[in-house]
């Protein structure tokens, strides 16, 4: 058994670039009652938590996201896509946030690792209408501090086990389809 089988390493001082790279889709589902804005019919919202206004990519874009270099080299488009992939979270991070919001708010924190590189249309994106708001997370003055700027992109939540209707299982996957 080779004992870097996992791991890549080459001429490089940044151990991000040593150590194989994972990155983290966090979310929460919360009952919607516990926020202020009651801008949710839903009994539950999900709340998709991305790191904010990031200063470097946790990885080069290259290996961040599929067929990077044949992006347009300029423009609004490419810059969006970079600030899009740059919402996902490392290890560290996600570790951080679970502390935060456990101590800070009794949330949970879902996880999924995202397989690298991104393919552009499965990159988080959210749709300004379906956001219903957020929840910016501070980490000054507070004793559970985050690295990161994290923010949480609220939407509605509909859980399956209570549509009662056909129609509304069809009205349901047909929202989400729209996704």
């Amino acid at each position: 058994m080779n004992l870097f089988s996992g791991y890549y390493c080459f001429n490089t001082s940044n151990w991000r670039e040593i150590l194989r790279v994972t990155l983290y889709h966090a979310f929460s589902l919360i009952d919607s009652s516990r926020l202020l804005s009651g801008q949710n019919p839903e009994t539950f919202v999900k709340v998709d938590w991305v790191c904010y206004l990031r200063d470097e990519p946790l990885t080069s874009y290259d290996r961040l996201i599929e067929n990077f270099h044949d992006l347009p080299q300029t423009g609004k488009e490419k810059i969006w896509i970079q600030r899009r992939a740059n919402y996902l979270l490392s290890h560290d991070e996600v570790e951080e946030l679970k502390l935060y919001l456990e101590k800070q708010y009794a949330f949970t924190v879902e996880v999924e690792a995202v397989e690298l590189p991104l393919k552009v249309e499965k990159i988080p994106q959210f749709n300004e209408k379906d956001v219903t708001g957020t929840i910016i997370l501070r980490d000054r003055d507070e004793p559970f501090p985050l690295s990161v700027g994290i923010i949480g992109m609220v939407t509605g939540h509909r859980d399956l086990v209570n549509i009662q209707t056909v129609g509304e299982l069809l009205g349901e996957i047909d929202r989400r389809n729209e996704k």
